[in-house]
């Protein structure tokens, strides 16, 4: 069958909406004998993701040392069996025909990203202010919002062929903007697609990474975007292209 591996980084204490992502991944329809498949990796050695979500097949669950969401991820890859990859965090929500949508843009492109709503605490939501408009994403685009420090999409909603994931290596070895820096370099190397339908609710609440004073200390914030850029500039200048 052809499948979508999602791929989830999940930790003690990031682990509290997690059965609503599951929900929302269970509600997917998926065109024609596509199937889904759920790599879920906990940064950590606690158990909380097997004692937290029931037993189905579709989920494969694994553990590792503490080395935050990057290092997560790349090991949830090695686990992958699908042609396509989604990255899915363990407090958000798939909207209804994320999958799909994601599925057949790949059809066209190596990867593709999608606009999102923040889901607040009260239960409202609100679209992200500076979404590109859909279809075909002008190359270096993103590079050139980076560089300018103003990134138009989540990268919680990259999609792609998992032979482009594990070409470029996976997610950044960095503490945070993992997901920017694999964003840019899939950019270089193959043409992508925004998708301007909401894909995802992007939870908004106090214990998230990105909500910690301590995430977002300027000299290492600098260092996380910088280290995507460099690396973004030496594949431009190799002229390294994917197929």
């Amino acid at each position: 069958m052809p499948t979508i591996s999602v791929i989830t980084s999940v930790y003690n204490g990031g682990h509290h909406y997690i059965d609503e992502t599951y929900q929302s991944l269970r509600e997917q329809k998926l065109p024609g004998d596509w199937e889904w498949q759920w790599c879920v990796q906990e940064d950590g050695h606690t158990g909380i993701a097997a004692a937290v979500l029931p037993e189905d097949p579709r989920i494969s669950i694994e553990s590792g040392l503490p080395a935050r969401v990057a290092v997560a991820r790349t090991h949830a890859l090695t686990r992958a069996t699908g042609e396509l990859i989604r990255t899915l965090d363990a407090d958000d929500v798939l909207l209804p025909g994320a999958l799909e949508r994601d599925i057949e843009t790949l059809e066209r492109v190596p990867w593709c990203v999608s606009a999102c709503l923040d889901l607040l605490q009260d239960g409202s939501t609100s679209p992200g202010p500076r979404d590109p408009l859909g279809g075909p994403v002008e190359p270096g685009r993103f590079y050139e919002e980076v560089v300018e420090n103003r990134l138009s999409v989540q990268t919680t909603t990259f999609a792609a062929h998992r032979s482009l994931v594990l070409a470029l290596g996976g997610w950044h070895a960095l503490t945070g903007a993992e997901g920017v820096a694999l964003l840019l370099a899939a950019e270089v190397v193959a043409p992508g697609e925004f998708i301007a339908e909401p894909s995802l609710l992007y939870r908004k609440h106090p214990d998230q990474t990105t909500a910690t004073g301590r995430y977002w200390n300027p000299e290492e914030a600098a260092t996380r975007r910088e280290a995507g850029i460099q690396r973004a500039r030496a594949m431009r200048a190799a002229g390294w292209t994917w197929s």
